[in-house]
């Protein structure tokens, strides 16, 4: 979600209430600290509020996602929940600890090609509520977006269709 998407919301509803939306993902501290990141404190006195205190043009600062200010910090994994699988049979195949997880991911992790010249077209798809779960905590586990992963994927999947 865009900044100045949540800090519009921030004037009708608490930054708890907002955090714990479905669209934004974050927990309520995650989501102040991505905003103190971004270049915005938090006033107590006179006017409450979020006001622009950082370098920079507020305005491009508001069109940036939210998720680009926020840190990857524990990866929140029930280990005592189990995945559905497809036949809606509980399995208990592919837990892992959140640690153990984190673990694995910075031994595999290879650095990001960044490309700065890349021009993006926005995509609106559905996909089943556990397969986007598992896409945002592995972003999470190796320090990239969502969208970073979805491209890869995607990238690897035509690669492999032009191959056969």
């Amino acid at each position: 979600m865009k900044i100045g998407k949540i800090l519009e919301l921030i004037k009708t509803d608490t930054s708890a209430n907002i955090a714990k939306r479905a669209d934004v993902h974050l927990s309520e501290e995650s989501l102040r600290k991505a905003l103190n990141k971004a270049g915005y404190e938090y006033r107590n006195s006179g006017k409450k509020g979020w006001y622009f205190v950082g370098e920079g043009d507020e305005k491009t600062v508001q069109e940036q996602l939210i998720y680009d200010f926020a840190t990857a910090g524990k990866v929140s994994t029930n280990v005592n929940k189990e995945p559905i699988n497809d036949t809606n049979q509980r399995s208990n195949v592919g837990i892992k600890s959140g640690k153990e997880q984190v673990k694995q991911a910075n031994e595999q992790s290879a650095p990001t090609i960044e490309r700065t010249n890349v021009i993006r077209k926005r995509s609106s798809f559905d996909m089943d509520v556990e397969l986007m779960k598992e896409l945002k905590i592995q972003a999470i586990i190796h320090d990239r977006t969502v969208y970073e992963l979805v491209e890869s994927a995607v990238r690897h999947y035509l690669a492999e269709l032009k191959g056969t």
